[in-house]
């Protein structure tokens, strides 16, 4: 980049003196600014569409126009140099065209203010017609603008909102090995709260427990001293505590806090299961898959489902066999170990074939895993989910609508996601705008509890956020009028 702008610059030098007073020259010191501001602003808008799948084709389209003018440019450079006669015809095309491509830029920012952060991209599109404001304001926007949601890119796609938050589902319970381990189970605090209860814990690290209570209260609190938990975890690990020497493996596992490091987040999780830690000894056979020694992984998960009747190791056999790790792809034989363990009691495993039936759901793949889901027996508000996505499959959105209506009455985990879904089929399949209002309203209620619904609620058409709100508050009124 430096070398661009000193040849640039030794090049205006040069033809300032060559040819001051020429209309040429001074449109050619115009060219040679704003290549210079396109060079970033092509850099920015990579950046944005990669972010977003919002208006990828304009996206697209822009960067295009201004592989044009880099291409211009170099001809018109070539052409004003050797003082060609048809020069001031090339150059003035060129100013033209990358005077487009910014007007071009200015269109695609106003089309991703769809995404979010609209007064930035308005902002930005106006300044392009000040390229080198509209630059910096584009850049800005680039680094604002956050990546989109599996549920965004698929409704910027073009596909229904129903199909978007089945697919974000999919995206969020992907085929994963699982332990029981959770995270510490710690109350939110306020600033102060925090500090006075670190200080406090800081008072009670002369023993393992103390020091490992220390290291987790200061990983969730204040994250940020990553050294300082880890020092004290270390610390406990030292003084053979379990749950320390637990985390201690985890982080070397997933390179969290620690560089990753699988040699050690077995020896940790080693000396934790000898000490009688059910997951570290789970984690093991993880690490093995992880080690590429699947078939180790795979007779661990067994022994442990046969002798321990551990019910995540029998689920991380569904995943084994539904992947084809260390034994041949067997999905009939996945789905069995699923069943077994919904049986149990594994939300989890209710997740995964809720996920494999909405994988295959839409019409243009061939629906075997689905039919395979979907001849078996479930019970409960599971039952009423799946007997949903059937009707969904068939385009039976009422039916479907029903059913998952049913699920909320269960009011159990799934009642999120059967809000959710109801929302979007109002959204994509009602007739009338009250409809699509009581489908806004649906899938504003479960963003309290799905991450889904927080994503497709921002992109649902403005008029059906503008009804419904107009709605709500036309009720509100109502009730205050009735109670006055």
């Amino acid at each position: 980049m430096v070398g661009f702008y000193s040849t640039a610059v030794s090049l205006m030098s040069a033809i300032t003196v060559a040819n001051p007073s020429s209309i040429t020259f001074i449109m050619f010191c115009v060219n040679i600014g704003l290549i210079l501001c396109s060079v970033i602003q092509v850099t920015a808008i990579i950046v944005l569409y990669r972010k977003t799948a919002c208006a990828s084709v304009v996206g697209l389209a822009t960067i295009m126009v201004f592989g044009m003018c880099a291409f211009l440019f170099v001809l018109q450079l070539l052409m004003y140099v050797y003082n060609n006669a048809d020069a001031v015809y090339v150059i003035s095309f060129c100013l033209c065209l990358m005077y487009a491509a910014f007007i071009t830029t200015g269109v695609y920012s106003i089309m991703l203010s769809r995404n979010s952060h609209k007064t930035l991209c308005i902002l930005a599109a106006i300044f392009d017609l000040i390229p080198p404001v509209g630059v910096l304001f584009t850049v800005i926007l680039s680094y604002k603008i956050k990546y989109d949601t599996v549920a965004q890119e698929y409704v910027y796609k073009g596909y229904a909102y129903t199909y978007a938050a089945l697919e974000q589902f999919c995206a969020e319970n992907k085929a994963m090995f699982i332990d029981m381990a959770g995270a510490e189970e710690l109350y939110p605090l306020d600033k102060k709260e925090t500090k006075h209860k670190l200080k406090e814990l800081k008072r009670h690290t002369d023993t393992a427990d103390g020091q490992y209570a220390y290291a987790a209260a200061v990983a969730t609190y204040t994250p940020e001293k990553s050294r300082t938990a880890v020092k004290f975890m270390k610390r406990a690990a030292d003084g053979n505590h379990t749950g320390a020497l637990f985390n201690l493996g985890y982080y070397y596992e997933l390179g969290a806090y620690l560089p990753k490091d699988l040699k050690k987040a077995k020896s940790f999780y080693t000396r934790a299961a000898e000490q009688g830690d059910e997951d570290a000894a789970l984690r093991l056979g993880i690490l093995e898959i992880k080690s590429e020694n699947a078939a180790a992984g795979l007779a661990l998960f067994k022994d442990r489902a046969e002798n321990k009747n551990d019910i995540c190791a029998k689920y991380n056999m569904g995943i084994c066999y539904e992947q084809g790790v260390g034994v041949a792809a067997d999905m009939d034989k996945a789905l069995d170990i699923y069943y077994e363990c919904i049986a149990a009691g594994l939300f989890a495993a209710e997740r995964r074939i809720f996920a494999i039936a909405a994988r295959d759901i839409n019409s243009h793949q061939n629906g075997e895993f689905f039919r395979k889901v979907t001849d078996r027996k479930f019970d409960g508000s599971f039952a009423k989910m799946i007997d949903g996505l059937i009707e969904i499959k068939k385009r039976l959105a009422s039916d479907a609508v029903e059913h998952f209506l049913k699920v909320l009455d269960f009011n159990d985990k799934w009642e999120w996601l059967a809000r959710c879904i109801v929302g979007t089929l109002y959204i994509d399949c009602g007739k009338e705008i009250a409809d699509k209002c009581n489908g806004a309203e649906y899938i504003k209620s479960s963003a309290v509890m799905s991450q889904i619904a927080n994503d497709i609620y921002p992109v649902l058409p403005s008029s059906v956020i503008k009804a419904a709100k107009a709605r709500s508050k036309a009720e509100k009124n109502k009730q205050t009028l009735q109670k006055e």
